[in-house]
Order: structure tokens, then C-alpha cells, then sequence
């Protein structure tokens, strides 16, 4: 089924990201923002603090494998067409994050109780400095990818599959086998590290990758049978899960928290991702993706103010139960539905849903 010219497993898979993307800020912020002694954990305290975590790394590569369906299967073919992009989502996306610069500096200061350094706030309003807020490392990656993606749908209308997959390639194990490598060298404490002189930052390089992955999954490039895309996502995440385990044992000399070039999460999600993507529309009750539609369409006003309302409950609310897994539980929980409440109310004036949360009516 098809709602107002939208696509509503896709907006099932944006809605998918946004909660995963809510489930890791409060997994990381219950179990690291917390003085919680990670290390002095019980082993079902770990799997449930990393098999949350993991499943919120899920989210920032969903949301790129979205975009690239949606913006490389733009018609670029002439220098106006490039402008144009660049007027209709580019400046807009620098303007929302100037915006939530202010009001992030503007929180910290007065809520959070933060020094203010003008010379901070400089920098990161020039993109020089990330904000100090966990989330916002996104913006000034996805503002760069957006500079690129003009060229970019160009190239993939341009070329075969066959052509850019040596590239894709490329980037995958330059950008993805070879920090992998140099993890498992940290975490059994080798002496020898794997770093090459190969520059490959085309294309966006790690995170470009995804936009290519997700643009060629939809366009029906990875012909795998259901039950292998589940078992290969199962078999990646648990490998995710299991590193992570390992490094915080006393026989590891690293701890790690899986990031997204890790080329296991890369083959977790594109599986994820591609049986998302073969959901069948037509299957879906209207009212059920009328609220699909809907949390996609607000997804990036969550995604700005759910970092708000997570550290506004541990400021004044402090830990409400003992057990830290119900405590990320019920703070996933509220959180979702206050951003999404806050969101929605705010959003009703249409220069706060364009220029502050990115809707577009």
C-alpha cells in the first residue's frame, strides 16, 4: 500500500532506525553515562547492555541505506539540477543543525550547567568541532555526504552495477576490513597493526557505502532467499555481540563498542535492511501504516530531541529502578513517546517542522 505517494515499508524501516536509533542513546547513557562499572557487571548485564546497544547500531545505517534509495535515484543532469539539490536539501539540512547548535549550547548552559566558551560554539556553528552532544557527530557527516551526492546519483546512472562494485569493493575493505583488523590487534594485544597508504575517500568512503548498498538493494542487486538474508543477519549480529563480550573479559586488552565500520554490522543491517525492503505494501492495514507514515515523518524531530529528553530524566530523575536493564527499558519507553508527543505538537507550525525538525509538509 502506497499512502499519500509514500512507501510504507520504507517508512516502516525509517521507523525502525528512529527507535533503534533511541534504544542506543539510552543503553549508552544508562550503562556509560552513569558511573556504572561496566567491567564489574554480571555476564547477563553485559549481553543485555551490548544486545541493546548492538541493536541501536542498527539504526544510523538504515537511515543511510534510505537515503540512498531516495536521493541517488534523483535526476541530476545538468549544473541546475545540482543547485537545485543543493537549495532544496542541502541548505536546509545546514540550517536545521545551525539551529540545534544554539539550542543544544543553550541546554547545556542553562540546564546541564555547562561552561559556555564562545570560541566552542564558533567552531561548531563552522562545522570545525563537533557539539558535545552524542548525536550530533551525524549531522556534519551527513551534511558531507550530501555535498557529494549529486555526482554521486550521476555516477550510478551512468555506470553498471558491475562497474561500481569493484569500487564498492574497494572501500569495503579499506574502510571496514582494515579497522576490524586493527580491533581484534587491541583486544589480543598484537604487535603487529594493519594501516595502508591506499586513499580512498571517494564516494564517502565508509558511510558512502551504505548509501550505495541501499540504492542497489532497492533496485533488486542482492538476489539472496529469505531464509539466508535472516541467518546471515542473525549470524552477523551475534558475531557483533561476541566481540563485544570478549573485550571486556580479562584476557582483552580493548574494550570496544561496535561503530559503524564494522563490516559485520554493514552485512547484519543489509540484510535487515533488504528484507524490509521486500515487505509486501499491499499487506499492511491502512491504519497501521498511517502511523508508520506518520513516526517517519517526524523521525528527525525525534532524533534531535529524544538526546533532550534522555538527559532531562537522568538530571532530575536520577536511576529509577534498580535493575539497569527496566531502567533502559522504561527510559526507551517514555523517551520515544515524549520526543514523538513534543515533536508532534511543535511540529503544527511549519517553519518549526521545516527548519527545526526537518519535515516537510
Amino acid at each position: 500500500m502506497i499512502t499519500s505517494n509514500r512507501i510504507v515499508k520504507l517508512d516502516m524501516a525509517r521507523t525502525f532506525a528512529i527507535l533503534c536509533v533511541v534504544l542506543c542513546h539510552c543503553s549508552e547513557m544508562i550503562y556509560t553515562q552513569q558511573s556504572v562499572k561496566v567491567a564489574e557487571l554480571g555476564i547477563s548485564s553485559r549481553i543485555f547492555m551490548f544486545g541493546t546497544f548492538t541493536i541501536g547500531r542498527l539504526g544510523v545505517p538504515i537511515f543511510l541505506y534510505l537515503s540512498g534509495i531516495l536521493l541517488l535515484k534523483k535526476t541530476i543532469d545538468s549544473d541546475e539540477d545540482i543547485f537545485k539539490f543543493y537549495k532544496n536539501n542541502l541548505f536546509p539540512l545546514f540550517v536545521v543543525n545551525e539551529i540545534w547548535v544554539i539550542l543544544y549550547k543553550l541546554y547545556g548552559v542553562f540546564v546541564l550547567n555547562e561552561k559556555f566558551i564562545f570560541g566552542d560554539l564558533i567552531r561548531e556553528l563552522l562545522l570545525l568541532k563537533n557539539s558535545t552532544m552524542v548525536n550530533m557527530w551525524y549531522m556534519p557527516m551527513i551534511i558531507g555526504l550530501y555535498i557529494g551526492i549529486p555526482l554521486l546519483a550521476k555516477i550510478v546512472k551512468s555506470f553498471s552495477f558491475k562497474v561500481i562494485c569493484p569500487i564498492m569493493l574497494a572501500i569495503f575493505i579499506f574502510e571496514y576490513i582494515e579497522p576490524m583488523l586493527n580491533v581484534f590487534v587491541r583486544i589480543f594485544n598484537f604487535k603487529e597493526t594493519f594501516y595502508s597508504d591506499m586513499n580512498i575517500p571517494y564516494m564517502g568512503a565508509a558511510y558512502g557505502l551504505y548509501l550505495l548498498i541501499g540504492y542497489y538493494i532497492y533496485n533488486n542487486k542482492l538476489r539472496i532467499k529469505k531464509e539466508l538474508l535472516i541467518f546471515l543477519f542473525l549470524a552477523n549480529y551475534i558475531i557483533i555481540l561476541c566481540i563485544q563480550l570478549y573485550s571486556l573479559s580479562s584476557e582483552s586488552h580493548y574494550a570496544y563498542k561496535v561503530w559503524y565500520d564494522s563490516p559485520f554490522l554493514l552485512i547484519c543491517t543489509a540484510c535487515l535492511f533488504t528484507l524490509f525492503t521486500r515487505i509486501d505494501d499491499n499487506v499492511i492495514n491502512e491504519r497501521i501504516s498511517n502511523i508508520f507514515t506518520y513516526i517517519s515523518r517526524i523521525s528527525m524531530g525525534i532524533y534531535f530531541v529524544h538526546i533532550i529528553v534522555i538527559m532531562t530524566k537522568i538530571k532530575y530523575m536520577g536511576q529509577i529502578f534498580a535493575s539497569l536493564s527496566l531502567e533502559t527499558a522504561f527510559l526507551t519507553i517514555i523517551t520515544i513517546v515524549l520526543s514523538a508527543v513534543i515533536v508532534g505538537v511543535l511540529s503544527r507550525n511549519k517553519y518549526v517542522a521545516r527548519y527545526i525538525f526537518l519535515i516537510k509538509h
